[in-house]
């Protein structure tokens, strides 16, 4: 399946996703305890490795194939490109604040979305004196697929800024 095709299908998987109810065939909610705990997968297995800069712990997160999404940026498809942008990331900028929120999670059979919002901001390593930046507020998307081993991974990555 070539690039375009798969995000499409991503998209579309998107739409179902949220749209989904998380009940079985007699209408009583799935065995929910069975999961993980997708908020704090985000907060200590996403959020709080790229802080830091630990770029191979925040790489395990994501799929082999995974396609991260950001702004301006083209399609960032697999861990090489989602490496590289890191890299570039963290030797451009300093990391001064990165908060999200999880506004929710939704689950439907071996993908699980979780949304929410974020506060980042990045500084300029090589920022002239007196140039300042603000906090930028933005929203973002993980849609996590359960793997052939039962881990769970990011296999989409989509976020940005509420401002231009």
């Amino acid at each position: 399946m070539n690039s375009l095709s798969r995000l499409f299908l991503l998209s579309v998987l998107l739409l179902v996703v949220s749209g989904c109810l998380k009940q079985d065939r007699t209408g009583q909610d799935h065995a929910e305890a069975s999961l993980p705990d997708f908020e704090q997968m985000v907060l200590n297995d996403y959020i709080q490795p790229y802080k830091t800069g630990d770029i191979e712990s925040w790489l395990d997160v994501f799929a082999d194939d995974a396609v991260g999404m950001h702004n301006t940026l083209p399609a960032l498809e697999g861990k090489r490109a989602l490496r590289g942008f890191a890299e570039t990331v963290h030797s451009t900028f300093n990391i001064e604040q990165l908060d999200v929120s999880v506004d929710s999670v939704t689950r439907s059979g071996d993908w699980v979305l979780t949304r929410g919002n974020f506060t980042a901001h990045f500084v300029l390593k090589q920022a002239n004196p007196g140039e300042q930046s603000e906090p930028q507020q933005g929203k973002y998307v993980l849609l996590w697929e359960r793997q052939d081993d039962g881990a769970w991974k990011i296999i989409l990555d989509m976020g940005n800024s509420n401002t231009r």
